[in-house]
């Protein structure tokens, strides 16, 4: 059988009651999951490269061994072990770090949207310390000497000099990790499985679920909520704001390379 579907599916996203309301949100959410875990992961990333990049620092390769340790684990391994750690009852953080209580990290809606971001800085921070760390021996040293000689703090030197020239060559990889985390699934899906569920609809969508994690649903959901069509409706979607995103972004950071000139 052949159906001539055209344009139904798109405008049953934004058009159908029980679709509509849950699709604004998971999509306000995504753009925040994957805004707030570049600029937590790079902020971290970047802080340890920088304390760790000293030269009379001992030990420096065992830190750096130990911080990547994070990065070398399975992304969906490490939901599932921190889903334990963070379980209401039985979990090793609300058993032994605060004494016994019942935090319900992973049912909350906010307390859930924070567990993910906590879960997913732990998984993404190694791989910003590398690249930050990469960038941060490209650095020129004539740079940094001749600012300390005309007086300049230790922070004016990072805010003026080695950020802009960070930037240059870190943009894209923030780019490309923003892209990343907008289609995040396996933290999503293995740490709350996009709960605790919205009860303004009878679909199977929650607070932490971002569009992917939606469109994995709506295509291969138990019972009536296989929908392929509107499934493929919503990745054409995701591919739309993550190429328009991106494009943006891209323009916007041909303006840092002015501070090689």
């Amino acid at each position: 059988w052949k159906i001539d579907v055209g344009f139904a599916n798109f405008t049953k996203a934004f058009t159908d009651e029980n679709l509509r309301g849950p699709l604004l949100q998971v999509a306000a959410w995504t753009l925040t999951f994957a805004l707030a875990s570049v600029a937590t992961t790079f902020v971290m990333g970047l802080f340890l490269a920088i304390t760790f990049n000293r030269q009379d620092l001992r030990g420096k390769r065992i830190y750096r061994i130990l911080i990547i340790l994070p990065y070398a684990f399975p992304v969906f391994l490490s939901g599932l072990v921190w889903s334990g750690l963070l379980n209401p009852e039985f979990g090793f953080i609300n058993q032994t770090l605060f004494g016994g209580a019942q935090i319900p990290w992973l049912t909350d809606p906010w307390l859930a949207k924070f567990s993910v971001l906590l879960v997913n800085l732990w998984l993404g921070f190694p791989y910003m310390f590398l690249v930050c760390t990469g960038a941060l021996q490209s650095l020129p040293e004539e740079l940094d000497e001749a600012a300390r000689v005309d007086g300049a703090s230790a922070w004016r030197i990072f805010r003026s000099i080695k950020l802009p020239l960070l930037l240059v060559s870190v943009a894209p990889l923030l780019i490309s990790t923003f892209a990343f985390n907008f289609n995040n699934f396996n933290v999503i899906f293995m740490l709350t499985s996009g709960g605790p569920r919205f009860s303004g609809t009878t679909m199977d969508i929650g607070a932490t679920d971002i569009l992917i994690t939606m469109v994995y649903k709506v295509a291969f959901g138990g019972g009536a909520g296989r929908d392929y069509g509107l499934a493929s409706a919503l990745a054409i979607l995701i591919f739309i704001i993550v190429a328009v995103i991106s494009a943006w972004s891209f323009k916007m950071t041909k303006s840092l390379e002015e501070v090689n000139s």
